[in-house]
């Protein structure tokens, strides 16, 4: 099985799938690459399609200390994929707070990066909280491990898969939550020049597309929004076809890859 150790010692968990141009997937608070399998099944025939297992999730290593989780942090591990990869210009796409490491990861290696696709994302915790999902509110619902399960079946993903945060700590799941609760993009996020793709639910009760999904449409430069009718936070895996349907063309008729 594939495995990397970072700069700071930790052990993740990678795949990749597929062979030509690299799109990159980052996981957001349900961190693994399970979340991708229709994606990397729709797109692997002219792709390569690269994900990992965030630090605290999965099959990745749960280091203890808080200051080993982060956006940044995350945005670094992706680096560290893609550099171990030998991959040199990728399209990003990131899911919730995989949104924010795509775009901390977009605004860290700018000539890296062809494309920028956030999905059911936003520019800053502040609005997640201003939604009525506070930290507190997130730590208790996944405090024990129904309510875990119940709460991410609640946002759009299968029973199975909401099953595997079961076998989680739960200090790796609240440093992941205060990583993308302190996240603020809205001073940089013009700085992204890449053509991007803001894919949201109308129905996201995690991220609400008024402001999250507007204000990522209002702030990016060359940006395309598509929401996603009678969808909640989990547009790639409640309504996969329509997902891949938008990346396909997004990767085909807006990316520049030889810039």
């Amino acid at each position: 099985m594939p495995f990397l150790i970072t700069d700071d010692g930790c052990e993740l968990y990678y795949e990749v799938r597929g062979e030509g141009p690299a799109v990159a997937f980052a996981s957001g608070f349900m961190g693994i690459t399970d979340i991708w399998k229709a994606q990397f099944d729709a797109l692997a025939d002219r792709y390569t399609c690269i994900a990992f297992d965030n630090r605290g999730a999965g099959r990745s290593e749960k280091p203890l200390p808080r200051i080993a989780y982060g956006v940044e942090r995350h945005a670094r591990d992706l680096h560290a994929v893609l550099t171990h990869l030998g991959k040199v210009r990728v399209v990003v796409v990131g899911h919730s707070m995989g949104g924010n490491t795509a775009c901390q990861y977009a605004l860290d290696h700018p000539d890296r990066v062809a494309g920028y696709v956030p999905i059911g994302s936003y520019v800053s915790g502040s609005q997640i909280t201003g939604a009525g999902n506070t930290l507190e509110r997130i730590e208790a619902a996944v405090t024990s491990k129904a309510s875990r399960v119940a709460f991410y079946e609640a946002v759009g993903l299968s029973n199975e898969i909401a099953m595997e945060s079961t076998k989680w700590e739960l200090y790796a799941l609240m440093g992941n939550a205060r990583s993308f609760m302190a996240f603020d993009a809205s001073s940089r996020i013009g700085e992204i020049r890449c053509p991007a793709l803001v894919i949201h639910g109308d129905r996201d009760i995690v991220s609400p597309l008024d402001p999250c999904g507007l204000s990522l449409r209002d702030g990016l430069k060359d940006v395309r929004l598509e929401v996603i009718e009678d969808t909640n936070h989990c547009p790639m895996s409640e309504k996969p076809d329509r997902v891949n349907a938008l990346l396909r063309r997004f990767l085909e008729e807006r990316v520049r890859w030889n810039v």
